[in-house]
């Protein structure tokens, strides 16, 4: 399924990445909805419940969309195939922001994103997803190829993931 170069792969999130997402919606959606049929007579706490439970139904179906998502790189760029698809060029490819969300002060746990801008939009993708640091290493290498723009905390991620940048492809 995947050349030696990363080329032609799919990527998923594993559903057992997925699990804790989908029962925290769970948890907040049945939280907030039984104490909402008891609250008719208060339209204030009625309205708080209700925003909070939009809130939790939202994450549910953010992670629903993560779950049918597949990320394909190919030779002409990279593909979101699943619910809102996109596909980025790589010769297309302007802006990179790799980030990292800390889950601890320490900073020794948390999560990568990795966001890609092109003509045809942007594409956000969570370290959580099977062979992100091949993605992340396809995606940095073209934006380098088309000089985009990638900030300074963007270029401290990508030394910690530590991706080597080929100048002799194509630079």
């Amino acid at each position: 399924m995947e050349s030696a170069d990363g080329m032609n792969a799919a990527h998923q999130y594993p559903l057992n990445s997925l699990y804790g997402d989908y029962i925290r919606a769970a948890i907040g959606v049945g939280f907030c909805s039984v104490p909402l049929s008891f609250v008719n007579d208060s339209p204030v706490l009625l309205t708080i419940l209700a925003g909070v439970l939009l809130l939790f139904l939202g994450f549910g179906a953010k992670t629903a969309m993560r779950h049918l998502t597949v990320i394909q790189t190919e030779e002409e760029g990279i593909i979101a195939n699943g619910p809102f698809g996109r596909r980025i060029a790589w010769r297309d490819i302007n802006k990179v922001a790799l980030k990292f969300y800390s889950t601890r002060r320490d900073t020794k746990e948390g999560w990568m994103q990795l966001t890609i801008f092109g003509a045809t939009g942007k594409l956000t993708i969570e370290s959580s997803l099977d062979g992100f640091n091949d993605v992340a290493n396809s995606v940095i290498q073209a934006g380098f190829r088309n000089n985009a723009q990638m900030d300074e905390t963007t270029m401290e991620n990508v030394a910690a993931l530590g991706i080597v940048v080929d100048m002799a492809d194509g630079a």
